[in-house]
């Protein structure tokens, strides 16, 4: 009985080592991790650039009466494209009377191109006869999936106006709605602290592939929100082959219910004369799949619907009754009313921003004085 034990031993003995060391392999150092840091941010700061956006807003001097000031904001954007085009926040350059792009310490004219009022994703582009060679891009890869929870993240950026700056974070979580409020698909909850100057800025994995672009500051969680690659792909492609956001619509609203398995997707709202009426639906209906999808919560649903075209016939699976059907919807395009309002509540949030953030100095200065 003692040979075997002695074979055992003699094997564990030469080949432990060879799998620790593969073991050791397949886990990054902390060497590999910093190497990785380094690569990132000196591949992708090229193409990452400052947005300048001088506005005119209209605030209460320390008499009350009205005062035109002219402002200038601050932000960050990266080129998507070697003819000059560049990603960046609507919060930057909405309403701007004047629009500069600094690439390589160059100041160069820039114009809008187009905006989404919803995601709050701005497009602009380089005047002249901006063509180079040499521009560094940012690749969106329009088939990305998101980044699983717990992936670190490299945000760069304009921070604060300085020059390009690295930031390492996580995906924390993937969020459809915050606050109680909706957003118009799932974006990436990070841990990046998103600084004044830093919103429009593109965020990496440490392999350097996109992973999306910073969307807003959460400060209370001391983080930010982040559009997927997949997300920024759809809107960039709108802008440039429409010149504004193309949504779906179907008329019907889902919520999260308990299922004995986890939770379940139930219709609570069907509009009349909505696709989905039309297509069938009625309150109550548990939806299944999506395009053969399977769909598990509303999370799901949302980033489903927010990629298909008004136009295209979208295939649900759903149970009514325990009984499973198949219903076929053919999605509209979104009302420009819808796009319109969400436009006028941006401008409004820009106008109280910068006004509050004028009369902080107007009164700041005053008591100087």
């Amino acid at each position: 009985m003692t040979k075997p034990i002695k074979v055992f031993l003699l094997v564990a003995f030469v080949f432990a080592p060879l799998f620790l060391r593969a073991q050791q392999a397949d886990s990054p150092s902390a060497d590999s991790v910093q190497d990785r840091l380094y690569s990132v941010f000196e591949m992708s700061k090229a193409s990452v650039v400052k947005v300048y956006a001088q506005k005119t807003v209209v605030v209460k001097d320390e008499n009350g009466a009205d005062k035109n000031l002219a402002t200038l904001d601050v932000g960050s954007g990266f080129i998507v494209g070697k003819d000059g085009i560049v990603m960046t926040s609507a919060y930057v350059t909405h309403r701007a009377k004047k629009i500069w792009i600094e690439w390589r310490g160059i100041l160069l004219d820039a114009k809008n191109v187009g905006l989404d009022p919803l995601t709050t994703v701005s497009i602009v582009k380089i005047a002249g006869d901006f063509k180079s060679r040499d521009a560094s891009i940012v690749t969106i890869d329009g088939t990305s999936p998101l980044p699983k929870v717990g992936t670190m993240l490299v945000g760069v950026s304009y921070e604060m106006g300085l020059p390009p700056s690295p930031r390492l974070g996580l995906s924390a979580g993937h969020n459809i709605e915050f606050g109680g409020t909706f957003l118009p698909t799932i974006y990436v909850r990070s841990t990046l602290l998103s600084p004044r100057g830093s919103t429009g800025g593109a965020v990496f994995d440490l392999n350097g592939k996109f992973v999306g672009m910073t969307i807003a500051s959460i400060p209370e969680i001391g983080g930010s929100f982040i559009l997927p690659a997949k997300a920024a792909a759809k809107i960039r492609d709108d802008i440039l082959l429409c010149g504004e956001p193309v949504y779906s619509w179907f008329g019907l609203r889902a919520e999260d219910a308990d299922a004995s398995n986890g939770t379940k997707v139930v219709v609570s709202l069907v509009a009349e004369n909505a696709p989905a009426k039309k297509g069938g639906f009625k309150i109550g209906d548990e939806i299944v799949e999506i395009n053969s999808k399977r769909v598990r919560n509303n999370t799901e649903l949302r980033d489903s619907t927010f990629f298909i075209r008004p136009g295209e016939i979208a295939q649900f699976k759903i149970k009514r009754g325990g009984k499973c059907m198949k219903l076929e919807v053919l999605a509209e395009r979104m009302s420009s009313d819808i796009i319109k309002t969400a436009e006028s509540n941006l401008t409004e949030q820009i106008e109280k921003n910068n006004g509050a953030s004028k009369r902080s100095d107007i009164k700041s200065k005053s008591a100087k004085k």
